[in-house]
Order: C-alpha cells, then structure tokens, then sequence
C-alpha cells in the first residue's frame, strides 16, 4: 500500500486544531479558544483529512464529532504531544543543568589530588548528572577538548593552550622525592641542578611534568638522566623507594606515602615548582548547562591550593 502522508508534510497546528476541535465540538467554539478564524481551521481540517486520504471530522448543523479514524488520530496526537512535553522538559533540564552527561578529560595530577572528592560531592548534589572522567596526559586533554570529544578539561597552565578558554582552578605544588637516606635529604631544600647528576625516574615521554623538567634542565645547561619512565605516580614512588632514581612529583602524590614506602620529600627553590592547574573548555558560550554547573562547582570555595 502507498503512503500519501508523509512525516515531512506533518503539520502540528493542523493536528492541535483538529484535536481542540474534537474536544468542543464545533468550530466555533474552537475559535474562539484558538484564537483562528473558523475559515482557517476548516480549511486546515479538509487539508488534513486530503492527506490521511480519510475522513476525520462527521459535519452536522450543530457541530462536530470525530470519526473512527479520527478517533484513532487524536489518540496517537495526544501520545505524540506527551512525547513533545517530555522532549521540551527534558531539553529544559539540560539547559539548566539539572541534568546530562559531562565528559572530563583530566591529567593525572588532578586525578590524584582534589578533583575526584569534588566530582563525588557534584554527583551527589546533582544526581540528575552523569560525570565521566578519564585520565590523559595534558597534551592528550587539549586536543579532546579542541575537538570536541571531552566537554571539560584539567591540565598543568604550563602546556601552550591559547586557542582554548582557559579557568585558573587551584595550584599544584611539585617536590622533590629521594629514596630513604639519600645525600640530597641532608637539606631542608633542593633545586633542579642539586639533582641533574642523579638518574630521574619520569612519567611518559610526552607528559606535561617531564615537559617541563626537561625544559628547566636546559634552561640550566643540562639534562635529565632519565632511566625509566612511568605511566602512574604509584610507579614512580615505587622506583624511588627501591633505590632506582629520584623523581619530581605533585605534593598531593608524594607526602602522603613517606612513612608507607620509606621514601623522604624535599621542597623545591624554584619558583615554577608551584605551577597553576587549569579547567579547560572549547568555548564558555557553547557550553552546556550541566557543564556549567559543574565549573561552578569546582572553582566554588578553591584555596588555590593542592601542595599537601
């Protein structure tokens, strides 16, 4: 059987006169409630019945009723405007930020400092919001968030971002981690160059915290001798506490562990040590409101500060 009727040719102010039609049971009642001239409303109506190639309304000298089919139509137009009411709350809720789904891209400092506690607090203030969080490096977050792949990003404010909307969040103090009773300990401080001859256990090549040691350590003439790399900071404290090589971790991943690993950590001299961590996003005005809510959240009460 053909189809006469198509979706494209739907019109939904035919099918809201037709149904308020129906239910005052004449014309000129529904006017009056709509608002439209009868002429325009009985012609809707016959454009109507044109299309679904049947009859909808029975047309006597007192009013109007519905037909079998018509019956049937205005049965499937009021679960159709259900589906419409729900569509509109439901985008309503999104804009607001009363619900959705957001996906945040973080480097592992944030992953490992205060970030997971505030998405725990979010979730549990918003429940009507899913929040997904996978952990990258932060050259890794920054292109997500430029192509639109994650929603919201963390990152180290030291990696080269000008394209992207940038929001200070806290500050992350670096410091300096030895195995037990290593020479450098002696001191209450260290410096960079203080630990240039000594083997540097790292994270991954392409990370932003080996970037930037790597940077410091020809900005002094020198270079990192890097004898192992690592994908997580448990790693890394793992190699330090076994004797393999000295590291430069966030304080948030280093001083909780002295006692448990038997590893000793030193503040650092250097200024940049105390670096910015940064909420990344592609543009603030495309945003979503959910998303929204959640930077609001974050930034909400910070004291700019994660050293310990």
């Amino acid at each position: 059987m053909s189809q006469t009727w198509s979706i494209r040719q739907v019109d939904l102010v035919s099918l809201r006169l037709f149904v308020a039609a129906v239910e005052e049971g004449t014309l000129a009642k529904t006017a009056d409630r709509e608002h439209v001239a009868i002429s325009a409303i009985s012609r809707r109506i016959s454009d109507l019945e044109a299309r679904c190639g049947v009859t909808l309304l029975e047309r006597y000298d007192r009013g109007v009723r519905p037909t079998a089919a018509g019956e049937k139509l205005v049965s499937h137009i009021k679960e159709l405007y259900r589906l419409l009411e729900r569509m509109l709350v439901d985008m309503e809720s999104i804009r607001s930020g009363t619900s959705g789904e957001i996906l945040i891209h973080a480097h592992m400092s944030a992953t490992s400092g205060a970030l997971p506690e505030k998405i725990a607090e979010f979730a549990e203030e918003n429940p009507g919001i899913t929040v997904i969080v996978d952990e990258f490096t932060s050259l890794d977050v920054l292109h997500a968030v430029r192509t639109g792949v994650a929603d919201l990003g963390l990152v180290s404010g030291t990696v080269e971002s000008s394209d992207l909307h940038m929001i200070p969040w806290r500050h992350d103090e670096l410091v300096a981690v030895f195995p037990a009773g290593h020479r450098l300990t002696r001191h209450e401080t260290v410096s960079l160059a203080d630990m240039l001859p000594e083997p540097f256990i790292g994270m991954q090549r392409d990370s932003a915290l080996l970037t930037l040691y790597r940077h410091q350590a020809y900005a002094l003439g020198g270079v990192l001798l890097e004898r192992a790399h690592a994908t997580s900071f448990e790693s890394v404290r793992k190699m330090v506490s076994v004797g393999m090589g000295v590291a430069i971790l966030p304080a948030v991943a280093a001083y909780p562990f002295t006692e448990s690993l038997n590893i000793q950590v030193r503040q650092m001299t250097e200024s940049w040590a105390r670096r910015p961590l940064m909420l990344c996003v592609r543009d603030p005005d495309l945003i979503s409101g959910a998303t929204q809510r959640l930077i609001d959240h974050l930034i909400k009460g910070v004291d700019q500060d994660t050293s310990r």
